[in-house]
């Protein structure tokens, strides 16, 4: 670029600003800054929350989009008979895995960016000489969707769907489909994400009548609301604007060359792409959910050089992300990425603390007048419960005596929910160590093909309390023999036996490598 061009380039008015996908997005796709697809920006995902260290260490480096677990899925019942062997022959249910984006929450071990390169919206998409005066960020934004269609054919529209989703990832069909409720969200998310179905389908969809509306963030003195883009505030409601969240410029990098001489600077500049929120709006309805579809628009807003304040500063946008959903805060694909480990109170330690004078931790509990409790336990069936006190009353207690508490009482209803509504594949996502391979291995020489449930003796019980953790399970199964056909009891057995070992996540895929093409003069 002659001194000429990058003056003008780097002046402070005059141009736009072009915001691509960043050089190593476009790298990968095959594909250049010219071209269509370069015009998103790039979303990346990372397992750490030190991310922003990394991306600032080399952008480059993250994670893959895994086709199963990064899209959003849908659970639809899945018949006895198409349900495989072993643990899965009591999943009642089945993932419906549709083709748009699904984002994970912090809680999850995921995190995510933003990133963009910028170009000079001049022709040949010269790079920028200078950051100077530049204000970058993103907004985000919602894809709000109405339908009213006759049930039926919502229903219809939603089961077809439902097995051409499930035939394209090679499982069995399902002949029910969602719930009425969620046939809206089933079709809006994939809807906003391809139209094939829309042609195939579109003697029904005829009869479906769909409102689209892309919605902005609108915050203020008054709190924020999600509000149809460019529309007023309602009538009394005090001036907002939509929420930007800022980008920042990545550094640039040195040695990403393998002869050694730096590249050319780039413009590239990043965000944090928040997946969690705890505003609501002033319906008290929260801001980020998990049923709605989102979309990040990035932006450059330049300022008006000095002695022209009185202009209005000069904003180019980018083309909005690829379309996406959040996982919800108790989603399992996201729930298994991250554990948590609780070591129970040594019973005998804290026997030994009982005998020092109380210290001055613990937990106090003040009791208000008029709001303690006093009831007789009963030994179980609690009794004369009354409401009292004059005054206020603190009781202090040991940390330990809720967590003691707390899992005598979660250990003990846990059965009683299997048991009483036969939730069997909760008994899946339990397991102790080490396993008691011996137990197993007597349940599996037990159901040789001619017994069941009911035949069970004390030492085939006992086996099962051992798997458990519980004792009195094995009874409790003996005594619901009638839900289980012998053909099940093996896979039963399969269900119970924990891992030899305890399960190690697999570790996220990260992206490929990619040499910058401006090392080579591009």
């Amino acid at each position: 670029m002659s001194a000429a061009a990058a003056a003008a380039a780097a002046a402070p008015d005059g141009h736009g600003f072009k915001v691509l996908a960043p050089w190593y997005a476009c790298e990968r796709g095959h594909f250049d800054r010219f071209d269509p697809s370069a015009h998103p920006p790039a979303l990346q995902k990372y397992a750490s929350a030190e991310f922003v260290r990394a991306l600032v260490a080399d952008p480059r480096d993250s994670l893959q989009f895994d086709p199963e677990e990064d899209v959003w899925s849908y659970p639809v019942p899945v018949a006895l008979a198409d349900r495989g062997p072993g643990r899965a022959r009591f999943a009642t249910h089945q993932l419906v895995r549709t083709r748009l984006r699904k984002l994970y929450q912090p809680s999850h071990e995921r995190f995510y960016a933003v990133v963009v390169e910028l170009f000079c919206d001049r022709p040949g998409l010269p790079r920028p000489q200078s950051a100077q005066g530049l204000e970058v960020g993103f907004v985000m934004r919602r894809r709000h969707v109405e339908m009213s269609a006759p049930p039926k054919v919502l229903r219809t529209l939603s089961r077809r769907l439902t097995s051409e989703l499930l035939a394209a990832g090679g499982q069995a069909g399902s002949d029910t489909g969602p719930y009425l409720s969620q046939a809206q969200d089933v079709l809006w998310a994939d809807l906003a994400h391809r139209t094939a179905f829309e042609e195939e389908n579109r003697e029904l969809l005829a009869r479906v009548d769909l409102e689209k509306e892309t919605q902005a963030w609108m915050a203020g003195a008054a709190g924020g609301q999600w509000r149809r883009l460019g529309e007023p505030p309602p009538s009394g409601r005090p001036d907002d604007r939509e929420q930007e969240l800022p980008m920042w410029r990545l550094p640039a990098r040195s040695g990403d060359c393998r002869h050694g001489a730096p590249p050319p600077e780039r413009s590239l500049w990043f965000g944090v792409v928040p997946t969690a929120s705890a505003d609501h709006d002033d319906r008290g309805a929260p801001k980020l959910d998990d049923r709605s579809v989102y979309e990040l628009h990035c932006f450059v807003r330049r300022t008006p050089r000095p002695g022209h304040e009185h202009c209005p500063p000069q904003i180019s946008w980018s083309k909005p992300t690829e379309p996406f959903r959040l996982a919800s805060f108790f989603d399992p694909e996201g729930t298994k990425n991250r554990k948590i480990s609780i070591t129970m109170p040594d019973l005998r330690a804290v026997a030994a603390r009982a005998a020092a004078p109380p210290g001055a931790g613990g937990v106090a509990i003040t009791s208000p007048p008029g709001s303690q409790l006093s009831f007789d336990p009963g030994g179980g069936t609690p009794s004369g419960g009354s409401v009292a006190g004059t005054v206020p009353r603190t009781c202090t207690f040991a940390l330990e005596i809720f967590m003691i508490v707390a899992f005598f009482v979660f250990s003990m209803f846990l059965p009683i929910v299997v048991f009483l509504f036969q939730l069997w594949w909760l008994l899946a996502l339990r397991f102790c160590l080490p396993p008691s391979l011996e137990a197993a291995a007597a349940l599996k020489a037990f159901f040789d093909g001619t017994r069941t449930l009911a035949d069970m003796g004390r030492a085939e019980t006992d086996a099962f309390d051992e798997l458990l953790g519980a004792k009195g399970a094995g009874a409790r199964l003996k005594d619901a023999s009638d839900a289980f056909a012998q053909d099940d009891l093996d896979d039963l057995v399969d269900l119970v036996t924990p891992p030899a070992t305890a399960p190690v996540p697999a570790a996220p895929r990260p992206l490929p490598p990619v040499d910058d093409p401006l090392c080579e003069g591009g």
